[in-house]
């Protein structure tokens, strides 16, 4: 009686979702039965690794669960109207990005030149070619095709035209194997690859590329 007093005395109201308020004066809540209730208690064996294996795995409890076909058509509709509002959503985008989907320009800039610069590294420091080596028609026609055009003093290096390509140590710096021009009236001028990458990159990707260069590129020790 004390603890049915001191419920009613609180008598809070709890919503559970009904349309209407159920209050605990109903004394349908507060009605105990008067026998004792039975509780059966059910023991959960665990099986030992040694015992052989386990069929309730972590694969069988990560497995999808069976749902009744009321509840998964229930489902298959609720996905069907995200699908519909993604696909509005998605095209929203689309037409205020012009119809193009996103693109991650740095990955796009890295795919155009990072075989290059791999390319070039093979071309000094693998000994395929030894200084003064003409470079194979193949490998000039990458450097004269994909490369010098994008130097920023590509004309100046040409001069009067270029007689081949080849590989050799810089002049100023004796432990520095870098490529040359070599002129058809003979003479030798060096040019940095890396002004050839960096030439690149500012004319196909001119609103992205001081930001990359300043993420991507080193602070190199000598100016090419």
């Amino acid at each position: 009686m004390a603890m049915a007093s001191s419920l009613t005395s609180k008598s809070p109201h709890i919503h559970l979702h009904h349309r209407n308020p159920i209050s605990l004066h109903s004394p349908s809540i507060l009605s105990f039965p008067s026998h004792r209730s039975h509780f059966r208690y059910c023991a959960l064996k665990t099986r030992s690794s040694a015992a052989g294996p386990d069929p309730y795995t972590a694969s069988d409890l990560l497995r999808k669960p069976v749902i009744s076909p009321a509840v998964e058509e229930s489902t298959a509709e609720v996905s069907s109207r995200v699908s519909d509002d993604d696909d509005d959503d998605d095209e929203d985008d689309d037409n205020r990005s012009g119809g193009e989907g996103w693109v991650d320009w740095e990955d796009q800039i890295l795919e155009d030149t990072v075989p290059l610069v791999g390319f070039v590294r093979m071309l000094l420091h693998s000994g395929k070619y030894e200084s003064g080596d003409r470079l194979s028609p193949e490998h000039e026609k990458t450097i004269l095709e994909r490369l010098l055009p994008y130097h920023p003093e590509c004309e100046k290096k040409i001069g009067c035209g270029v007689d081949y390509i080849t590989v050799g140590y810089h002049p100023d710096f004796e432990s520095s194997r870098c490529l040359f021009v070599v002129r058809k009236d003979g003479e030798l001028v060096d040019f940095s690859y890396w002004k050839c990458i960096k030439g690149l990159i500012r004319k196909n990707y001119p609103l992205y590329a001081d930001s990359f260069i300043l993420r991507h590129f080193r602070r190199r020790r000598r100016s090419d």
